[in-house]
């Protein structure tokens, strides 16, 4: 896989950010822009919860399998007390950015899955998730006072997640791992459809 090397510099650099208002419970300035009622969840697993070989794990319930994330953040709303999942995404592109087209459908599921583990964790999560896009800009001065410097516009997206599929599709990949037989490969798999591709095979649909 390509290390997206930018975009984990980004992330870095927005953790930090709110990682200072975390501590001091501060309001940030993108909620005072937004309009949101919001303080950065104080939590000593915080850390944990972001690394992506620990994230949050829980048990599923039905099969008995361990389901873990790793978010990039968690912010809590100052009067309800629920629990925001929110997810960084960076980009250099024309236009503002959506979740509609490309890969936006999988942040969707990316995002309920979140919610839906946190849920099963026992937190009071809201169905309102936050995508926090920095898109790079190609406009400006790079060079400046000997330090080259590149700016970027940020965009939130609330998205509404609606975790209901999480619990049958665990359930259909773990019968999926103990049944006996291969499943047969489709036209519908990205994975399946590179093999055969690069093969020289077709698929049937």
């Amino acid at each position: 896989m390509i290390p997206l090397t930018l975009a984990v510099a980004t992330d870095a650099l927005l953790k930090s950010d709110f990682d200072a208002v975390r501590a001091s419970g501060a309001v940030h300035p993108l909620w005072l822009r937004e309009g949101l009622t919001m303080r950065a969840f104080p939590h000593p697993d915080i850390d944990t919860w972001r690394s992506n070989f620990k994230g949050q794990r829980v048990v599923d319930p039905a099969t008995g399998a361990t389901i873990y994330g790793a978010v990039d953040d968690i912010w809590q709303h100052r009067d309800t007390g629920q629990l925001h999942i929110v997810d960084y995404k960076s980009t250099s592109k024309q236009g503002t950015p959506s979740l509609e087209g490309g890969f936006g459908d999988g942040y969707k599921r990316q995002m309920e899955i979140y919610q839906w583990i946190f849920r099963t964790a026992g937190f009071d999560v809201s169905p309102t998730g936050y995508f926090l896009y920095v898109n790079g800009r190609k406009d400006g001065v790079f060079y400046e006072s000997g330090e080259g410097r590149m700016l970027f516009e940020t965009t939130l997206i609330p998205y509404v997640g609606d975790a209901s599929w999480v619990p049958g599709t665990i359930e259909a990949a773990v019968a999926c791992y103990k049944a006996e037989e291969i499943p047969a490969s489709g036209a519908a798999c990205d994975t399946c459809r590179y093999v055969t591709e690069r093969a020289g095979h077709s698929l049937s649909t």
